[in-house]
């Protein structure tokens, strides 16, 4: 059998249950002893210092040892964090923010340290690429057991479930979603990593289970990034094989998929694997391989007949509208008394009206509007964004939109844009501002500070935020602004609120240059 054969059988569009060996490829982040490890030394200072931790557990039966040993590093971290020992706190803002809710250091610390790693490896970037193309139309979600936002980044317009509770509590709609069952480092307090963690994670394991049974019998699941025998994935399959009959459990055959990553292979082979977990065999379809890429063209076979994220908002609408009888922005309901249609038929129009318009104002984010000023993707015009969206939108933003690009690229002429758009650069950067980043910005310009601080991207773009009105090069701004949406095109979507208003800030300092009426040419 071939792995086209296989993927040709499927029903419908596969899940993805991805776990740390696709971000370690991807990202180069650690694997879970190399985090503790890591923490473990900023802790002890010392190359012995994991092996430390470990030996507090070895005499420990029966029980899972890294999230044991974990929880001791967490308490000693959370220590010296406090007394600031040996400068063992970052300058991160959004790490004090977190400790300042309550959320633990160690966890905060390991959230901003995953997000500082999350850039795409050079040798992957054409690996990530094909990911990204199916990720619209051939893939119907994705299940994770990890903390960065790899998925979110990529996979635009899914919805992401954060911890079992979101998951459990939530009306889940089986498409275009994201499960982070073990948290994000986005909201670093879900993160599961000690031994209390996944003991609360076990206990509410039975939830999650029945939560997730509809999506392991109605859509094909990839496992990939998971040893075979990953205690994880053993968990999981066992909670819901129990609930399962036989009959049911032999159904999964179609549907499992794993993909064993063999660092030797050129091609990929594809035979049967059978896994017993509680006493029952479930059989899967095995896939080795070394190329990711051999996976994701063979999964452009299997498409939707819509983009995905579509199919969850008219689920999303029509589930709503059952509940409420109140039609979504984008959805109109023909009453069943309407004489125009049968009586015992219901007539529904989902998308926009034959106007063109009906729902447009609701149908376009902000982070849409920002982006569309430095990639222009956005299928309205300028004009119907003035006319329908600004209003409401700018109005949600405290009136604090970039604007001038539109009004440049419009024949629609409107006045309350123009009225409220900035005049001038302290409109959108203020001289207090300035003077507080005065010494961190020592006089350098965009690029300069781009190339000294990249590595460190959120601190740049907080930097670039601050320029004096005449150290700004809008060539520059433009340049560094395409550069980190050519890496992510949906950055915006997936940043934390700090780090998102100083990107915002960029763009609106880049859009009153560019395009606005004091704008500086190239």
């Amino acid at each position: 059998m071939t792995l086209e054969e296989v993927v040709a059988k499927f029903n419908t569009t596969p899940f993805l249950f991805a776990g740390s060996g696709i971000t370690r490829r991807y990202y180069g982040l650690p694997d879970w002893i190399g985090l503790l490890t890591y923490f473990a030394q900023k802790v002890k200072r010392d190359q012995f210092a994991f092996q430390y931790y470990e030996n507090k557990v070895k005499e420990m039966d029966n029980v899972d040892k890294l999230p044991e040993i974990a929880g001791y590093i967490e308490k000693d971290f959370n220590e010296e964090w406090f007394k600031n020992s040996h400068e063992i706190r970052t300058e991160s803002q959004e790490v004090q923010d977190a400790v300042a809710n309550g959320v633990s250091p160690f966890k905060a610390e390991i959230a901003a340290y995953i997000s500082s790693l999350s850039v795409v490896k050079s040798e992957y970037k054409d690996e990530v690429k094909k990911l990204l193309k199916i990720a619209k139309n051939n893939i119907s979600g994705v299940i994770t057991t990890n903390y960065d936002c790899f998925f979110e980044k990529l996979f635009e317009g899914y919805k992401a479930f954060i911890g079992q509770d979101e998951l459990v509590f939530s009306q889940l709609q089986g498409i275009a979603e994201i499960y982070k069952i073990h948290g994000s480092v986005n909201f670093p307090d879900s993160i599961v990593i000690n031994q209390a963690d996944y003991q609360l994670f076990r206990d509410k394991g039975k939830y999650l289970a029945a939560k997730l049974m509809t999506i392991f019998m109605e859509y094909p699941i990839i496992f990939m990034g998971y040893s075979i025998s990953d205690p994880n994935i053993q968990g999981i399959l066992g909670d819901i094989v129990e609930c399962l009959p036989p009959e049911k459990v032999e159904a999964l055959k179609k549907r499992f998929v794993f993909v064993d990553y063999q660092s030797d292979y050129t091609d990929c082979e594809v035979s049967t694997h059978s896994l017993v977990i509680k006493g029952k065999v479930i059989e899967m379809t095995k896939v080795v391989l070394s190329d990711f890429g051999i996976l994701y063209d063979v999964l452009s076979i299997k498409k939707a007949a819509f983009p995905v994220k579509l199919l969850r908002r008219f689920k999303d609408e029509l589930y709503t509208f059952a509940l409420t009888q109140q039609p979504g922005p984008t959805m109109q309901v023909a009453a069943l008394d309407d004489g125009r249609i049968d009586e015992n038929m219901l007539a529904l129009s989902i998308g926009l009206a034959s106007t063109g318009v009906y729902g447009l104002a609701r149908a376009v984010n902000s982070e849409q509007w920002y982006r569309n000023i430095i990639l222009h993707d956005s299928v309205y015009s300028s004009d119907m964004l003035l006319e329908y969206v600004y209003p409401e939108l700018a109005k949600q933003n405290s009136w604090k939109l970039p604007v001038w690009y539109y009004i440049k690229n419009s024949d629609f002429r409107s006045k309350l844009a123009e009225n409220k758009a900035p005049h001038s650069y302290d409109e959108i950067v203020s001289e207090a501002s300035i003077k507080r980043n005065k010494t961190a910005i020592a006089g350098r310009t965009a690029m300069e500070i781009w190339t000294d601080e990249k590595d460190n991207m959120f601190k740049a773009i907080r930097l670039l935020g601050f320029l004096p009105e005449d150290k700004i090069d809008v060539d520059q701004y433009e340049q560094i602004l395409e550069m980190i949406f050519e890496e992510n095109a949906n950055i915006l979507s997936s940043l934390e609120a700090p780090n998102r208003s100083n990107l915002n800030r960029m763009i609106r300092i880049f859009d009153y240059f560019r395009y606005g009426p004091n704008k500086k040419t190239p």
